[in-house]
């Protein structure tokens, strides 16, 4: 009702009805209220059962998506114990694997601590032989260039000659002779017994050895190398044209000693030095270069002797001069030997000499001792006897000589057979 058409009727009708009126409608609007507020009720309880049917369903899906759940969390639980279980079966298992590995696991401790102490070994022994091999390299680099300076020095022809004369000089002295004494270094020979042949048979080798009984060996040292050292740098190994160039070298290499021997022929040393033998020793400083040369030409050692010369190494060269030391040694033993006899002869006719002196002494002594013996006996018997008439005039003196006692007054006579023949006659007057 609209609120002006209200009023107008309130200021028509009586004043009772209008409060009955007023009264009316406060019930109706009570009651409007009430079932304002019972329709908003049920609307909520609507909503609310709504909601509540929502959230049943909603408790149902998840209910049932919890009981899935737990379903899959059953299933997987029983997985899961029967994976423990077979994990502690396992566990067991290995567990017996384990002691039963026990003894290996220390073998292999063991194992590993001798393998640790291997390596440690090794460590130092890499490093010692790390060190080693640079020592190596640096003796080889120094090796390389000493040999590629006494390749250079070889070249020369004046320090090959050097090099010969000093490894005979050491030769010499290795065998114990001794210079100016058993030999005699660059001794001239010019005009010496050169046979007619003037200043063309002069000489003066490297050496002249003395032998027993004024003779004379004469040692000269030759050292070819050039076509040697040529050959030595090419391998043993090598084929084709360098094997045939190594050939070519040998034989060039012997073919140049074969002139040294040749030259020394010529010399004739043995015509210059008397009582030496038709023989000259060529030394060469090397059994190399001496035995490639025989390798290349086997006739040289037979051309070499027919021609007189003999071509020596070092060590054949060592033997026969120890063999001259030997011969040496025997000869001065047999001159001592002579010497002694010698000494012996003139002590035992020296001997006798003295052997008489002693005799005629011993005679002279016998007659002496003779002539005290009477001098004695004549005190005694007339001198004493005339003396005792003045033993008053003594003065209480006595007459007192010292005795002679009769052992020391003996003489002794040879008695060595050397002395005395076998009748007891006396050889020393013989002797003397």
């Amino acid at each position: 009702m609209h609120p002006g058409g209200r009023a107008s009727a309130a200021m028509s009708v009586p004043a009772g009805r209008v409060r009955t009126m007023e009264m009316t409608t406060v019930l109706l609007m009570l009651v409007g209220i009430a079932v304002g507020l019972a329709v908003g009720f049920a609307v909520a309880a609507a909503r609310a059962a709504a909601r509540r049917s929502d959230e049943v369903a909603a408790i149902g899906a998840e209910s049932s998506g919890l009981r899935a759940r737990a379903a899959a969390a059953e299933a997987r639980a029983e997985r899961l114990a029967e994976e423990v279980d077979e994990l502690h079966e396992r566990a067991r298992h290995d567990h017996d694997v384990l002691q039963a590995l026990a003894p290996v696991r220390a073998t292999l401790a063991q194992v590993g601590e001798h393998v640790a102490l291997l390596e440690r070994e090794r460590t130092e022994q890499y490093t010692v032989l790390t060190e080693q091999l640079h020592h190596a390299r640096r003796s080889d680099v120094e090796l390389q260039r000493t040999t590629a300076q006494l390749e250079s020095a070889l070249r020369s022809t004046s320090a090959r000659g050097q090099w010969g004369e000093v490894e005979l000089h050491r030769v010499l002295e290795a065998s114990g002779m001794m210079r100016h004494v058993d030999f005699v270094e660059q001794r001239s020979l010019g005009g010496v017994g050169a046979a007619g042949r003037g200043a063309a048979g002069a000489g003066r080798p490297d050496v002249v050895v003395h032998l027993p009984g004024e003779k004379y060996l004469a040692v000269d040292a030759k050292v070819p190398m050039d076509s040697y050292l040529e050959a030595s740098a090419i391998s043993e190994r090598a084929g084709g044209e360098e094997a045939d160039r190594r050939e070519r070298l040998l034989a060039a290499h012997a073919k140049a000693l074969r002139a040294h021997v040749d030259a020394l022929a010529k010399r004739r040393y043995h015509e210059q030095l008397p009582g030496s033998p038709e023989l000259v020793v060529m030394f060469v400083p090397s059994e190399g270069l001496l035995a490639a040369a025989m390798e290349a030409d086997p006739s040289l050692l037979e051309y070499a002797l027919r021609h007189g010369v003999a071509p020596t190494a070092p060590a054949s060269l060592l033997a026969l001069l120890r063999t001259t030391a030997s011969i040496w040694s025997a000869e001065q033993v047999t001159a001592e030997a002579k010497e002694l006899l010698a000494l012996g002869r003139t002590l035992y006719e020296r001997i006798g000499v003295v052997a008489g002196h002693l005799s005629t002494l011993g005679r002279s002594l016998r007659s002496s001792v003779q002539h005290y013996n009477k001098a004695v006996a004549s005190m005694e018997q007339r001198l004493l006897v005339t003396a005792r008439d003045f033993e008053s005039l003594a003065e209480g003196k006595d007459l007192t000589v010292e005795a002679i006692d009769a052992d020391d007054a003996q003489v002794r006579t040879f008695t060595a057979p050397e002395l005395v023949d076998v009748e007891g006659e006396d050889r020393v007057a013989r002797l003397a």
